[in-house]
């Protein structure tokens, strides 16, 4: 039974590809690309995103044997996320079983992509395009099979993805580019997509795609506004005179111009006029206070800004807000929204560029949560004498004192008259783990 398997040729997945033979573009696409700069409160949310996220420091690391220092392939460590990653890599590096590349080219190349943009512009951008369009297309560019620079694409100008029906050899992307078709083999694009439930292996899916509703009310409702201020065609009342008819050309015509010179634009917006005889007025517009226009447009800011998950604070808004709240929403933000996407980044990085480096390199970056120094404070107040004067100053900010070294207050168990020497760290305790804490930094 085995050898008949082993013999026989494999044929394909099993799964009728034939839906995915030809994956357009969503006709959404370029409206979601103009939303960004055509529509202030999304744009302001995607670049605070996108900010954040370009702030995030990239590490790379190498497994190693710790006796003949050979490169080691460690699956569970690239499939490891976040803090379990960065706390693994930091013990293995305290023990010689991995060290940090701080110059490697996958490093380089993350932060000079091309000869056009920096790294910051590039990570930004692929924020940017997989918030608001779900996709992100680059293009590779090798060099003597080794990558040398990447060249986003954007999305809407990709307009088919790899015929998932052909061989993977024969597998291309068609992309369109300065009024040119281009066919491109898989390896040359990195394409990380946010995948759609009900399309998994067909394009990807935005954020901003299941906003469409909400950030077009918003910007109907800025139009709205500006174009009261114009007085567009429905007049906001009829003014009926008696005596006054249609035979009556020229006094209608003048009475007209008059009211456009006086009453027209939005300088005169809102004017009252007076006039002799009797007048019957009729109101036809609908006051902003009762369209509670505010309201909406407040209501429809905040419901974006949290399907982005982003803080009031950080986007300015400190109506309730302080100093606690104000920290939390950067803490926030990084768990929320950062944290994600930067994971999204970096399993798109280590699949198809890491291994082209032939080095087993392991990609890793800082976490972007801030440190909570209120919380440092408090610990080392309850216990001052398990703390060296330099930890100390260093938590103030300033630089180590050459004269000051050492602990502040004896330890427990410790007597007058021995030397304040700093002493070795007992295992297990705070200075122990403190100083493992810096070593491994």
């Amino acid at each position: 039974m085995r050898a008949a398997l082993s013999g026989s040729k494999r044929k394909g997945t099993g799964l009728g590809l034939s839906r995915w033979t030809s994956a357009p573009p969503r006709r959404e696409v370029p409206a979601l690309l103009a939303a960004y700069a055509e529509m202030p409160w999304l744009g302001t949310i995607v670049d605070t995103v996108g900010d954040a996220f370009a702030g995030v420091t990239w590490r790379a690391f190498q497994r190693r044997d710790p006796t003949t220092r050979n490169a080691l392939v460690d699956v569970s460590l690239r499939r490891a996320c976040g803090d379990e990653r960065r706390g693994r890599l930091k013990a293995l590096v305290h023990v010689a079983g991995a060290v940090e590349l701080p110059d490697h080219p996958l490093l380089r190349l993350l932060a000079d992509p091309n000869d056009y943009m920096t790294g910051r512009d590039f990570a930004k951008l692929f924020c940017t395009h997989y918030d608001l369009t779900g996709e992100f297309f680059a293009v590779v560019e090798e060099l003597a099979g080794v990558p040398v620079g990447l060249w986003p694409v954007p999305p809407d100008c990709v307009l088919a993805l790899p015929d998932l029906s052909k061989p993977k050899g024969e597998r291309t992307y068609t992309v369109t580019a300065g009024g040119r078709m281009f066919t491109l083999p898989t390896a040359s694009v990195v394409y990380v997509k946010r995948l759609n439930p009900a399309d998994p292996l067909g394009r990807g899916i935005g954020i901003a795609y299941a906003l469409g509703d909400e950030v077009d009310t918003d910007e109907h409702a800025a139009r709205y506004t500006k174009n009261a201020f114009y007085n567009n065609m429905l007049p906001g009342a009829v003014i009926a005179i008696e005596g006054f008819n249609e035979s009556q050309a020229g006094p209608a015509k003048a009475f007209k111009e008059s009211l456009a010179r006086e009453y027209g634009g939005p300088a005169n917006a809102g004017r009252v006029m007076i006039t002799s005889g009797k007048t019957t007025f009729a109101r036809l517009d609908t006051p902003f206070r009762d369209m509670q226009l505010v309201d909406l447009r407040r209501f429809l800011m905040d419901f974006v800004r949290m399907v982005y998950r982003v803080p009031p604070e950080i986007v300015g808004d400190v109506t309730s807000s302080n100093k606690a709240t104000s920290f939390a929403a950067r803490e926030h933000l990084a768990e929320q929204a950062t944290k994600p996407r930067a994971e999204v980044f970096l399993a798109a990085i280590q699949k198809h560029l890491a291994p082209r480096f032939d080095d087993e390199v392991i990609l890793s970056y800082d976490s972007p949560v801030p440190a909570d120094r209120e919380h440092r404070l408090r610990v080392m107040g309850m216990l001052p004498s398990a703390f060296t004067f330099d930890e100390w100053r260093t938590e103030a900010g300033f630089r180590p004192h050459p004269e000051r070294t050492g602990f502040a207050e004896l330890l427990p168990g410790q007597k007058p008259n021995e030397p304040q020497a700093t002493p070795t760290p007992a295992a297990g305790s705070s200075a122990e783990a403190n100083a493992e804490a810096i070593s491994g930094d």
